[in-house]
């Protein structure tokens, strides 16, 4: 009595009642063996899977049909129609090579019985393959093209869940009331960030504040990220890299879209300080100047049922370098920097920072490297189509390389101008409803290095102990 494995498989399921096909496969397949005087070993079953080579999900039952003819547990397999089991030739051949190893030469189907040790059979079965090869790549290739046209009409990307700021269809509709409440929240991420504020700053005062993902979930640095990251938001989609006006209004500027992109994108903004994010208004900025290490801050101890005062300090070991005996009061420290801070922001000298965002360097930058990066991704568009040859696509590829480092390299030489341009000539005022990230940003915008130099112990506190490097 021949053993038979059944295979099944449907492309697309769309719907519960779409698993009622593979169940349908089967039954036919239990009879066309029972017909047989056979018995089935195995019912194997790749559900949602498409067999083309553009397709990303792996056949995991496939496989196992593989191996159940190499270790000879098979006789036979019995498929419902060819194309469910290969629609590519590759695929088809090394299928009959283990086959002709393993001995196995019955191939069945709803339409009959193939016997592989035939070669004229077997030409047969390449004929079909080939077939459903080339229809696979034809409809590819019309799918490509719907979507592009899509994307050239500046339609929405089809499917999926609503997207925040918008009111969205059917069940998940809301009003246009609370997209607009939606837009002004994306309108307010994007001001923070181009302001200084962190993507961790912003989701923990959203998550206090209650604001969800049109999902209704938590908003997370990654989510928030994506969203601000996103071309749409600026009215535009992207397809294959290339960017088109989308039929939406935008919520924000594309230029500011595209340097918040470049903010988000830009790797230096992801730090390791020690202890993760900070907590301190100075971490980061302050060194002690005995032994050149970074300066941290420590909540006060308990002793004798007296706390003592947070400090900044040196705590590096001593076989690390370090000295550990430099500690200020933090409240000190940071009312000493900061009065600094508001004493520069109302002097004159600091019109010509109030007066940058027109003129400000870091947007040129900024927006030529958003313009290089579009170059990018058409380049590689074009080597896709076989429109341009590998070695002109590489030699082009490192100039636009060259240039894009040769931006960066401006911006680190220029500071962070972009936040210092943004200072509000009234931060005496409105300083206590800023956010940590952002009094750090204007801070670290204005501010090289801060020093902590030793004062004796048991004396007052001493301003000129504390030596502030300013940026240019």
């Amino acid at each position: 009595m021949d053993r038979w494995a059944l295979y099944a498989r449907i492309s697309r399921v769309m719907e519960a009642s779409d698993t009622e096909g593979v169940s349908r496969q089967l039954a036919d397949g239990r009879a066309a063996v029972a017909r047989r005087g056979g018995t089935v070993v195995a019912e194997l079953v790749d559900n949602d899977i498409s067999a083309s080579r553009f397709s990303k999900k792996a056949r995991s039952n496939y496989r196992r049909v593989l191996d159940m003819i190499e270790a000879g547990e098979v006789d036979g397999v019995w498929i419902w129609m060819e194309d469910r089991l290969h629609r590519q030739v590759i695929e088809l051949a090394e299928f009959l090579k283990a086959c002709e190893q393993a001995g196995v030469t019955k191939l069945a189907s709803a339409g009959g019985e193939f016997n592989l040790a035939d070669a004229d059979q077997r030409m047969l079965l390449y004929i079909k393959a080939a077939m459903a090869e080339a229809e696979v790549e034809k409809s590819s290739k019309r799918i490509r093209r719907q979507r592009l046209a899509a994307a050239e009409r500046g339609e929405r990307h089809a499917g999926g869940s609503r997207e925040f700021g918008t009111v969205g269809v059917g069940k998940n509709a809301v009003s246009e009331a609370q997209a607009e409440a939606e837009r002004e929240l994306i309108r307010e991420a994007a001001a923070r960030i181009l302001a200084g504020d962190s993507l961790r700053g912003i989701v923990l005062d959203w998550l206090d504040r209650g604001v969800r993902t049109s999902t209704g979930r938590v908003f997370v640095n990654a989510s928030l990220r994506q969203m601000l990251r996103s071309p749409r938001i600026a009215g535009m989609r992207s397809h294959h890299g290339k960017l088109y006006r989308g039929q939406w209004e935008s919520i924000i500027p594309v230029e500011e879209w595209k340097m918040l992109a470049e903010i988000l994108n830009d790797p230096a903004r992801r730090t390791n300080l020690r202890g993760g994010a900070p907590r301190y208004l100075l971490t980061g900025l302050i060194y002690c100047a005995r032994c050149g290490r970074p300066a941290y801050g420590r909540k006060g101890r308990v002793y004798a049922g007296h706390r003592q005062p947070d400090a900044y300090g040196c705590h590096g070991l001593r076989e690390e370098g370090g000295c550990g005996g430099v500690r200020r009061k933090m409240a000190d420290v940071d009312g000493l920097i900061i009065e600094a801070l508001f004493v520069a922001v109302e002097s004159p000298a600091w019109n010509q920072l109030a007066d940058r965002p027109a003129a400000d360097p870091s947007r040129e930058l900024h927006e030529a490297l958003a313009h290089d990066q579009g170059l990018l991704d058409r380049l590689e568009d074009k080597l896709a189509e076989e429109l341009i040859r590998p070695e002109t696509a590489k030699r082009k590829r490192a100039e636009i390389e060259r240039r894009m480092e040769a931006a960066r390299a401006k911006l680190a030489q220029l500071g962070d101008s972009r936040v210092a341009a943004q200072v509000p000539r009234n931060l005496r005022d409105v300083w206590p409803s800023l956010s940590l990230d952002r009094r750090r940003a204007i801070l670290a915008a204005v501010i090289e290095r801060i020093e902590v130099h030793p004062q004796g112990s048991g004396r007052a506190f001493d301003p000129n102990a504390i030596k502030v490097t300013w940026r240019s």
